[in-house]
């Protein structure tokens, strides 16, 4: 299936997050690279935070610069609390404020039974599916409230609503994301600024491609859809929660999975 990743600004109405500026953390890969991609081809300047992966953001500046937007790349351990800090007062000096914040760091499970996984492998996962999320809201807030505005968008999974087997850290995460985002978001409500998350199913991203062969082989064969998603179908999800369409929206999880799970 042949899947259309983004189109041209010139001749079209793509104008859904014109002026803004966003924070992609996790952005240099995968569904992240996605969003990059459609918040330019939106009209907005894209800081581009990931850890290492330098190959990968300078490819995907030099696909950002003829979108017409700023752009740049900035290092971003999300295990790290200064890295997330500093990365975050990056961005807001060189576009002078964060209009949008997506969380998307994350690491994909072993895989394997509870019993063999490890407490290192365990505290890992957290630190980068989970803490890494808590760190980037902690430390755009202030930034927010100050402004009176903001979009918060954290990536989740479906497997937070439907937890799949040998899998129990990444999907503990993943559940954590979503109660975090619907808590914070309550807090906030009141305000001008929004938090909600992305569910995405399973994407042909690399951290799909590199999973155990046999499991993506049954979750493939368990989705309705029967195949799974390309990074940019589940990009769009975030393109409507940055913009103002996405107004009323407060602590949702978005789920385009595939049918893998309903509501």
């Amino acid at each position: 299936m042949t899947v259309q990743a983004s189109r041209t600004r010139k001749g079209d109405d793509m104008d859904r997050l014109r002026e803004k500026n966003a924070l992609v953390i996790g952005g240099s890969t995968g569904i992240g690279r996605e969003v990059c991609k459609l918040f330019a081809a939106e009209g907005a300047n894209v800081a581009v935070a990931d850890f290492g992966h330098d190959a990968d953001k300078s490819s995907l500046l030099a696909e950002l610069e003829p979108l017409g937007g700023r752009s740049l790349a900035i290092e971003v351990d999300v295990t790290e609390e200064k890295q997330v800090a500093a990365g975050i007062a990056t961005a807001i000096d060189r576009f002078g404020q964060i209009d949008i914040l997506v969380n998307n760091a994350g690491i994909g499970g072993k895989h394997q039974p509870l019993l063999e996984e490890t407490t290192a492998h365990y505290d890992r996962m957290m630190a980068v599916t989970l803490r890494g999320v808590w760190l980037g809201m902690k430390y755009v807030l202030p930034h927010m409230l100050a402004r009176g505005t903001g979009r918060i968008i954290n990536t989740a999974s479906q497997l937070a609503h439907k937890p799949s087997p040998l899998n129990a850290s990444y999907c503990a995460a993943k559940a954590g994301v979503v109660a975090l985002t619907a808590s914070t978001a309550l807090e906030l409500a009141e305000t001008e600024i929004r938090v909600n998350a992305v569910c995405p199913g399973a994407t042909d991203t690399p951290m799909w491609r590199a999973g155990d062969p046999a499991w993506c082989k049954w979750k493939t064969e368990s989705l309705p859809i029967k195949r799974v998603a390309q990074p940019v179908e589940i990009a769009w999800a975030y393109v409507y929660l940055a913009s103002d369409e996405a107004s009323y929206m407060i602590g949702q999880s978005i789920s385009p999975n595939g049918g893998d799970v309903g509501w």
